[in-house]
């Protein structure tokens, strides 16, 4: 889910006289938060998850449950390490004496490893959920860890492929050593952090208590088959999981990703609620994700495929291009070409590069753990009934069939890998002129090096899309119908009507058109006038360059500063982007079809 709100739907920020508007949630995500706040069965009583103080390392370890779980060999606690912060150990850590001789060399390695809990949907049956009986201990790869005592951090390492660390440091006459393993990769940079607690950086620690070369950290689910306990030390190590599985696949493509130039944070916490942060999503202002944890609400951390979605929605923004809208979606939407790209391709991408073609996204419900979900690789008119390059469903089974290899399907000859389709994200479809939709997309693919348009056409087809053959939608006339070219603005005004449909929301495709035009002046105007309330949009090359956001049915678009119209360079080309709002999205009833009169010029608009 993209979210231009840091909430729920989108919202239209920044605006010269505009206002927050926000989508309803789609109806799939509705049906998760269903009964999820039920108490549950009698005999499960639901008990609240709560960990110690994690303002500083030193709160934390000082705990007594900390102190506690430190007796206990086998048990591994949670805690958070303030990003940039000093170690502040209490009086007792700094005063004990290190297990190992002071102030000679000593190599300490070890193991790190968290519980990974299976999510699992079946299409056929619906049901689905975590599956706790076949945890599995996972290595915690490429880490950063810490050796730490008292205020010093005494050597620093990076876990291996296989969770292995090893570090070499001198121990001072005193402080009791501690081993923290960070939810922190730095290749690449991907960071955890608890955004209830400002931004720690999620951790596990133990410490070293007797002269031994060797100390393992396991990282561990805390589920007692009711609730989750105190030490729910697993979540951040499983979301730095799968992020790292996906980046890590394109960069050993190998492809030159630059990930360094964009550390990527990930905000999960067990505080984190649909009242508090909407849903699972990546916000566009921030360049962060936020993940669900509430306990007996929603837990996403171990969502991989949910996980790897808003991902995807951080690579498409950083290194490829987006121009969704944003908002709701669900089964069988009718999506603006630009949202339902966005969405579908992101859950493509998230299949593709976990390589898991079953989408699981659990949730609570008054029964217990559920899912919900879907098969990458079969169509289902239960989730896509009217396929289209207006379905993400269709987009996401689409790509994922250009992908795949070893399939029988007869429309489906091709498997082309990750490569041409991250070749086609960053390249093509970063710099297209036109929208980024599924049209975009197609026609830089059928450009790259050993793709054959021949064998994309049918796959196309299978999902209700016609031969492609240009970024704006030629060989699909629906696709291209969303386009109409238009002379460039002049002196002399030129009008066109447009109909829009009230029965569907603002992000929809019925409620938006696309005008494209190259300019031969250095200025242009464009108005609209209408019974119900509409916007306008100006784009060139993706960038945003002008809008007109405000709560009635005529308007002037603004650039950014303001100013009515927009500047505009002859020889390069722009889309209008018109969006309805009449009808369901107003909270109007008996809205069906209206229309709305674009003006396009090259003067400046008249005064009142």
């Amino acid at each position: 889910m993209w979210d231009a709100s840091s909430g729920l739907g989108a919202a239209r920020f920044g605006a010269p006289g505009g206002r927050t508007l926000y989508s309803p949630p789609s109806l799939r995500r509705l049906a998760r938060t269903i009964g999820a706040r039920g108490s549950g069965p009698e005999v499960c009583m639901r008990l609240a998850a709560v960990r110690p103080s994690r303002r500083s390392l030193a709160g934390a370890l000082a705990a007594s449950a900390l102190a506690a779980c430190s007796r206990d060999p086998t048990c591994t606690p949670t805690i958070a390490l303030p990003a940039g912060a000093p170690f502040a150990p209490s009086a007792s850590d700094c005063a004990a004496a290190p297990a190992v001789p002071a102030g000679q060399p000593f190599t300490l390695s070890g193991s790190a490893t968290f519980d990974l809990v299976p999510a699992r949907y079946d299409p056929v049956t619906g049901a689905g959920g975590l599956d706790f009986a076949a945890v599995a201990a996972t290595p915690i790869r490429g880490a950063d860890v810490e050796v730490r005592q008292c205020a010093s951090v005494v050597a620093r390492a990076t876990t291996d492929a296989a969770g292995r660390w090893t570090a070499t440091f001198t121990p001072q006459p005193a402080g009791r050593i501690w081993v923290a393993v960070l939810a922190r990769s730095a290749d690449p940079p991907i960071q955890v952090q608890d955004n209830v607690d400002g931004g720690a950086v999620w951790a596990i620690g133990r410490p070293l208590d007797e002269a031994a070369a060797a100390l393992d950290v396991h990282a561990t689910h805390g589920f007692d088959g009711c609730a989750y306990s105190v030490w729910r030390s697993a979540g951040p190590f499983a979301v730095l999981d799968a992020m790292y599985t996906a980046a890590r696949s394109l960069l050993d493509l190998p492809r030159d990703v630059r990930f360094d130039l964009a550390p990527l944070r990930v905000n999960w916490s067990p505080k984190n609620t649909p009242e508090s942060i909407g849903i699972t999503h990546y916000d566009p202002t921030r360049g962060e994700v936020f993940v669900l944890g509430a306990d007996g609400i929603d837990t996403d951390e171990y969502d991989r495929e949910v996980v790897v979605h808003e991902w995807a929605h951080y690579f498409e923004d950083t290194f490829s291009r987006t121009d969704t809208p944003g908002g709701g979606h669900g089964f069988g939407d009718v999506l603006d070409p630009r949202l339902a790209f966005s969405e579908g391709s992101s859950s493509a991408l998230a299949a593709m590069l976990l390589g898991d073609p079953i989408y699981a996204d659990t949730y609570w419900a008054a029964s217990g753990l559920q899912a919900f979900g879907w098969s990458v690789e079969s169509r289902s008119w239960a989730d896509d009934p009217a396929p289209s390059a207006f379905s993400e469903m269709s987009v996401i089974r689409a790509l994922w069939d250009l992908y795949d290899s070893g399939s029988n399907e007869t429309w489906d000859a091709t498997a082309l890998g990750i490569g041409p389709i991250f070749d086609t994200l960053v390249g093509p479809q970063r710099t297209t002129p036109a929208l980024t939709t599924l049209a975009s997309f197609v026609a830089g693919l059928k450009q790259q090096g050993g793709v054959d348009a021949g064998l994309v056409d049918p796959v196309l087809a299978r999902y209700g899309v016609g031969p492609i053959t240009s970024e704006w939608g030629d060989g699909d006339e629906a696709l291209r119908a969303m386009y109409t070219d238009v002379a460039a603005p002049s002196s002399t005004p030129l009008q066109l009507t447009a109909s829009l449909d009230g029965r569907y929301a603002w992000n929809e495709q019925p409620q938006n058109h696309y005008y494209v035009f190259t300019a031969t002046e250095a200025h242009a105007t464009v108005s609209v006038s209408s019974t119900f309330d509409v916007d306008l949009e100006a784009y060139e090359g993706g960038r945003l360059l002008a809008v007109a956001w405000g709560p009635s049915g005529t308007e002037t678009i603004q650039d950014l500063t303001g100013t009515p119209g927009f500047d505009t360079i002859p020889g390069r080309v722009y889309v209008v982007v018109l969006t309805g709002w009449g009808g369901v999205s107003s909270g109007q009833r008996n809205v069906a079809s209206y229309s709305a009169t674009v003006e396009f010029s090259s003067l400046p608009p008249e005064g009142p």
